[in-house]
């Protein structure tokens, strides 16, 4: 395991939005009447429920939808991976690439056109918020720091520790948890 000492911690964290604040976008965007409303809700939900990236995202593939993950093939470092998924959003996914071929892309956008999407919905939001908010909720939530990792695709566990200081997850109360007695 990695040890971090405190000259590894960043001098400008990484903002993220709060839980409340990620589904008033969402929901601005859910309830959108213009002919794109939907897709710019699924692009945001699946870059906050996955934690991956806007590149991630552009190059998915109905093929890389499988029934419980997403398969990211040669994501950044040219790495795979395998990313969670709920039901309800891979039902979203697939009914959204329902029409589509297997290697067909599920968002033929580019990453500008993502984030002009999301900053039509809020000004200061782009889509790598999306992904620091998905690790800060799932830290919150409980989620085990190197599953964190994994989901992410980072290399070194110390990459991933930020989000333990963005999380407001206290030492102290991992270590009360343990009886001594």
């Amino acid at each position: 395991m990695e040890k971090t000492t405190f000259s590894e911690i960043p001098k400008k964290l990484p903002k993220y939005y709060t839980k409340q604040e990620v589904l008033a976008v969402l929901d601005q965007a859910n309830h959108d009447m213009n002919k794109h409303g939907r897709r710019n809700y699924l692009i945001m939900f699946t870059l906050w429920c996955t934690g991956m990236r806007v590149s991630d995202l552009v190059n998915l593939k109905k093929n890389d939808i499988k029934d419980n993950v997403i398969v990211i093939r040669k994501g950044k470092g040219k790495k795979d991976r395998v990313i969670p998924i709920s039901l309800e959003l891979r039902n979203l996914l697939l009914t959204k690439a329902d029409n589509l071929s297997g290697d067909s892309r599920v968002f033929p956008l580019t990453r500008h056109q993502i984030n002009n999407i999301i900053k039509k919905y809020d000004k200061k939001l782009h889509a790598h918020m999306f992904r620091h908010s998905f690790a800060v909720h799932f830290l919150k939530s409980g989620g085990n720091i190197r599953s964190l990792q994994l989901i992410l695709g980072h290399k070194h566990l110390s990459t991933t520790q930020v989000y333990l200081i963005l999380s407001g997850v206290d030492l102290a109360d991992d270590y009360n948890k343990v009886s001594w007695t």
